[in-house]
C-alpha cells in the first residue's frame, strides 16, 4: 500500500523556512528604524541647541492685501578712530600747519596749531614768562609715521629746519581734517624744572615728563623701584610707588611695553618722606600715555 504524503508536515516545514529567511530581513529593517530614530534625535536636540533667529531675519507669513513688514537693516558697527588714515597723502596739509606752529612768534600764534589749546594755555604762558619765543623756519618733513592709538588720529613726524638739525613731533588730526601739534611732549612741559624740582624737594605732587628705568630691589620691599631723568640731565632720582595700587596700573602697563628701560612717562612725583634719602621720591600717579595727555574721545 502506497503511503499518502504529509502535506500538511511539508507545508509546515516551508512556513518555518520562510520565517527563518525572513528573520535577517526583519532584523535589517528594524535596525534601519533604529538608526533613524536615533538620527533624527539627534537632529532634534541639535536645533534646540543652536541659537535662535534674530527677530530682523525671521520669515512671516503676510496677506496679499497687506503691506510686507519693514526689511530691518542691522546699524552699522561704528569703527573706531585710530591712527592718520592716507597719511602719505597728507603731507602737505601736515607741513602746513607744522610751517605755521614754528613759525609763530606769539603764544596765541602758537595756539592756534596746537592740541587742546584751551588746556594749553596756562601752560605756555607760565612757560614762555621764562623763555622767549623762538620762531624756526621748516624746510620739509622727514619719515610721516601713523601712530596707533585707539580714539585718536595721531602722527609722528620728522620736521627738518634751515638752519638746525630735524626733530620729531607728535601731530593730531582733528574732526575737521586740521593737525595740530603735541607742544607740550616737544618741550617736555613740567609745572617745575629739573633743577628747581631737585633743589626744593616740593611735597606736593608736581608734574613731571621724565625717562623711567627699572631698579632691582631686595624681595622683601613691596614696592617697585624706578630711576627717573629728564632728557639731557645727569642727575638722576631713585623713586617708587606701590604695584598694587589700581589706579597705577597704566603705569605698569607703560613699563612693561617699555621693557622697564628709558621709558618715556608723564609722572606727579612729591618728596612726601623727609626720612629718606634725599634722592629718593614717591610717584603719586601717572598722566596720559609716554609724554603725551589724552583724552577720551570718538572721532
Amino acid at each position: 500500500m502506497t503511503p499518502v504524503p504529509d502535506k500538511p508536515r511539508a507545508s509546515r516545514n516551508r512556513r518555518r523556512g520562510d520565517t527563518v529567511n525572513l528573520m535577517p530581513r526583519l532584523a535589517g529593517a528594524a535596525a534601519v528604524v533604529v538608526i533613524v530614530a536615533v538620527a533624527f534625535n539627534i537632529a532634534i536636540h541639535s536645533l534646540e541647541r543652536s541659537p535662535p533667529v534674530q527677530p530682523e531675519y525671521q520669515v512671516k507669513k503676510t496677506s496679499l492685501f497687506s503691506p510686507a513688514p519693514a526689511k530691518v537693516v542691522p546699524e552699522p558697527r561704528e569703527v573706531p578712530v585710530q591712527g592718520i588714515l592716507s597719511i602719505e597723502e597728507k603731507r602737505p596739509l601736515i607741513e602746513a600747519a607744522l610751517r605755521s606752529f614754528f613759525q609763530a612768534t606769539t603764544i596765541e600764534g602758537k595756539l592756534a596749531f596746537s592740541r587742546d589749546p584751551d588746556r594749553v594755555r596756562p601752560l605756555m604762558q607760565q612757560y614762555y614768562a621764562a623763555s622767549r619765543i623762538q620762531p624756526r623756519q621748516v624746510s620739509g618733513l622727514g619719515n610721516c609715521q601713523s601712530v596707533s592709538e585707539k580714539g585718536h588720529r595721531l602722527g609722528y613726524i620728522q620736521v627738518r629746519f634751515s638752519p638746525g638739525e630735524p626733530l620729531s613731533i607728535i601731530v593730531e588730526e582733528d574732526a575737521e581734517g586740521r593737525f595740530r601739534a603735541d607742544w607740550e611732549s616737544l618741550v617736555l612741559y613740567g609745572e617745575m624744572t629739573w633743577q628747581d624740582f631737585l633743589s626744593q624737594k616740593p611735597q606736593t605732587p608736581t608734574l613731571l615728563r621724565v625717562l623711567a628705568s627699572h631698579l632691582p630691589v631686595p624681595i622683601s620691599d613691596q614696592r617697585e623701584w624706578l630711576e627717573i631723568t629728564v632728557p639731557g640731565q645727569a642727575r638722576r632720582l631713585k623713586a617708587y610707588f606701590d604695584r598694587k595700587d589700581p589706579q597705577l596700573q597704566p603705569l605698569v602697563e607703560q613699563l612693561q611695553l617699555g621693557s622697564w628701560k628709558n621709558v618715556p612717562l608723564t609722572l606727579r612725583v612729591c618728596y612726601s618722606e623727609p626720612k629718606l634719602n634725599a634722592d629718593t621720591v614717591q610717584i603719586v600717579s601717572s598722566e596720559g600715555k609716554g609724554w603725551l595727555i589724552l583724552t577720551d574721545r570718538r572721532s
